[in-house]
């Protein structure tokens, strides 16, 4: 993806929706948009503190212009990923708010009962273990990132599946899109009750 991406003088990277992933595919995404090893922030635990930090990718780096779009389902390292971008000075968010669900958890699978008569029930929680304080000294956690420009799209948006989100990013960089055609783009699933 990276590959192609670097062809072109700008990316527009849509991580509204997004609940996060990995910490270490966050930390090489971080590193195809700087030049530098990036701090992302700390990572703070009962007992001890230690740096969050990503690698430059060398040559692979994609140096355009980069526009970021969040929401409130956007979680974890999405938000993580769109605060860096901006407390870096690297590209613009915009949407909503994000979720502000930052939080590093563990998990820990389990098992109760006995193998051996074939009664087993397996389970698994997630267990915080550690908050990220970013670059200014304030954790994302219960407060999210606020967008560089806050764009809601309206209830008739909705309705008719415009995406004004979209088109502001487009005219962002250059390019000419509707809302409308925006919306057709990535169609909105429904969701099921």
């Amino acid at each position: 993806m990276m590959k192609r991406a670097r062809q072109h003088k700008a990316l527009i990277l849509d991580l509204r929706g997004n609940s996060g992933g990995e910490e270490e595919a966050l930390q090489k995404l971080i590193g195809y948009f700087f030049d530098h090893e990036t701090v992302l922030g700390q990572m703070k635990r009962r007992k001890e503190t230690k740096p969050l930090k990503a690698r430059s990718r060398g040559d692979n780096v994609f140096k355009g212009q980069l526009i970021v779009l969040v929401d409130s389902k956007s979680a974890s390292a999405a938000e993580l990923f769109a605060r860096v971008i901006q407390l870096e000075k690297r590209g613009i968010v915009l949407g909503d708010r994000s979720a502000g669900a930052v939080m590093r958890a563990a998990f820990r699978p389990g098992a109760l009962g006995d193998m051996s008569s074939g009664n087993m029930v397996f389970y698994g929680a997630s267990i915080t273990d550690a908050d990220i304080v970013m670059a200014d000294g304030k954790s994302l956690e219960h407060s999210g990132v606020i967008p560089s420009e806050l764009i809601l799209p309206r209830p008739a948006d909705l309705a008719t599946s415009r995406d004004p989100v979209l088109a502001r990013a487009a005219e962002l960089v250059g390019a000419t899109l509707s809302a409308e055609k925006a919306g057709s783009m990535f169609p909105l699933e429904k969701e099921k009750n």
